[in-house]
């Protein structure tokens, strides 16, 4: 036996382990009540409901995003049935099962990682458990977090048990991927979607907590944190403590841009504005500048999506969050931004998981750089003059004046009546005086856009200032000499855009 004794060597092993005493933000905030969880009303109030009537089900599966409380949910509900004071709306949170269930600790509440958790021969020695009465609480619950994880045969040894479960036991399931649960398990459960924490709920959290650490933050960098949650409290914490330990007792907008790596939204105006003039060299050039200031490029590109769409809204008529963005979106009209929009949405989920993100960016971008090239080749084909500004206020002259009329008159229609507007695509439009003409190939386009011609006609003289009349004809469809193929105008158009010539083709014998 050393010198120091039994009761020195623990003095010691505390010593040494009390700078490990710290507790991250997402646990120490964990809610332990019903009341302490935010954006989950109609989650709450059902479970309370159904608990203050009696009506406990035996299998409940919480499905949603990361960190947006599922576990946390199942937990309460786990406390709220077996509290001593229970089954009550609200877990007492001081009893010793309330605390040994908060603690992890409660024989009779098992939490279950279905990652590790996912073998039949598993699921079988938890169906065994299940025919005994529990040790010491009211119900033996079982709490299954990430269960799509189970394996198909795990579900099948579940699912009688899931069907016909004794009295006294409970299953609470928890998942991002609902989708990938057997639909014979989720026809035996009570669902309950939580949804997102929107960003006002995520940043008063934010600043609720900021408070209870002393910590002084400005709102701005607070909801730059609450943006990057995206919508998950448990990664908005995550965040904020990775923050404090670099900014200390004081946190600016500059701190967490730093830490984050983030661009401003000048970047992204430039960016977007090397996009619309279809500069690749530009844009090459742009990502190299962020590539050497160390930038994430993964959340770079989630940050000028969060760009281009304050464009849509200021486009679409709406308010913008973001500066910088409302004179980029002038360039651009509302139809072209929903094209980049789409492309670099596509390709959002390709840069999440590409090795070379880098790489994985200046495609996409390159990609939606194209527009101003397809731009030129549709107005061609439709007998238009290309444009020379996009949005706002543009710049006409006698000679563009009227095509360009109608193509805002078009874009009004497509905001107002989307459905409308698509049809009005498939026709030959043209404005000449007070009056507007279309002409279809189709009976079923030309009627529908009748019957909503009075709605056309009262947006037009929004658009124009004066009363105009909407003419809808449909084209009858003369046997038209069949022309040379070389003569045909699509083929002509993109041969005078992209090069090439026309090859005779060879027919098969």
């Amino acid at each position: 036996m050393t010198q120091f004794g039994l009761g020195s060597s623990e003095r010691v092993v505390a010593r040494i382990l009390a700078p490990m005493s710290y507790q991250a933000l997402a646990r120490k905030y964990r809610p332990q009540r019903f009341s302490d969880i935010i954006g989950q009303e109609t989650v709450v109030r059902t479970l309370q409901n159904a608990i203050e009537q009696n009506r406990i089900h035996h299998a409940y599966l919480f499905s949603g995003v990361r960190g947006i409380g599922k576990t946390t949910v199942a937990r309460i509900l786990a406390k709220a049935l077996n509290c001593v004071k229970g089954p009550a709306t609200e877990p007492d949170n001081v009893c010793t099962i309330c605390k040994e269930i908060t603690e992890g600790i409660d024989l009779d509440v098992r939490e279950i990682d279905a990652a590790t958790y996912t073998g039949v021969d598993s699921i079988r020695e938890l169906r065994d458990v299940t025919q005994f009465q529990p040790a010491r609480d009211r119900f033996r619950i079982f709490i299954i977090d990430e269960a799509h994880m189970l394996s198909q045969g795990a579900w099948n040894a579940l699912l009688k048990l899931i069907e016909e479960p004794p009295p006294h036991v409970i299953f609470m399931f928890a998942t991002t991927e609902m989708q990938k649960v057997p639909a014979t398990i989720l026809s035996r459960v009570q669902k309950f979607t939580l949804r997102k924490i929107t960003l006002d709920e995520l940043k008063a959290r934010l600043r609720q907590i900021a408070g209870a650490e002393s910590i002084e933050a400005d709102d701005a960098a607070l909801e730059i944190i609450a943006r990057r949650g995206e919508g998950s409290v448990r990664d908005a914490l995550s965040i904020l403590d990775q923050i404090i330990a670099f900014s200390g007792r004081s946190i600016t907008a500059a701190d967490v841009a730093t830490v984050l790596g983030l661009s401003d939204t000048n970047f992204f105006a430039r960016l977007m504005t090397l996009v619309g003039e279809g500069d690749h060299a530009g844009i090459l050039e742009a990502l190299q500048e962020a590539a050497e200031s160390g930038r994430d490029f993964k959340l770079l590109y989630r940050d000028l999506l969060n760009f281009v769409r304050n464009m849509l809204l200021i486009s679409a008529g709406g308010k913008a969050d973001v500066e910088g963005a409302e004179e980029v979106a002038r360039k651009f009209s509302y139809s072209e931004l929903l094209r980049i929009a789409n492309l670099l949405m596509r390709d959002d989920d390709v840069i999440t998981r590409a090795e070379h993100q880098r790489m994985a960016v200046e495609i996409a971008l390159l990609k939606a750089a194209t527009f101003p090239r397809l731009r030129a080749v549709e107005e061609a084909l439709s007998g238009s003059p290309v444009s020379e500004s996009r949005g706002g206020a543009v710049k006409t002259n006698p000679e563009t004046s009227q095509p360009r009329d109608l193509e805002t008159f078009l874009e009004r229609v497509q905001k107002a009546r989307p459905l409308i507007g698509g049809y009005l695509a498939n026709a030959q439009g043209s404005k000449k005086d007070n009056g507007i003409s279309f002409i279809f190939n189709d009976t079923y386009y030309a009627d529908a856009v009748t019957d909503a011609r009075d709605a056309l006609e009262s947006i037009a003289k929004e658009v124009y200032g004066a009363p105009v009349t909407i003419t809808v004809e449909t084209a009858a469809a003369p046997q038209a000499k069949k022309k040379p193929i070389g003569e045909d105008p699509v083929l002509k158009a993109f041969q005078k855009h992209l090069g090439g010539e026309v090859v005779e083709g060879r027919r098969s014998k």
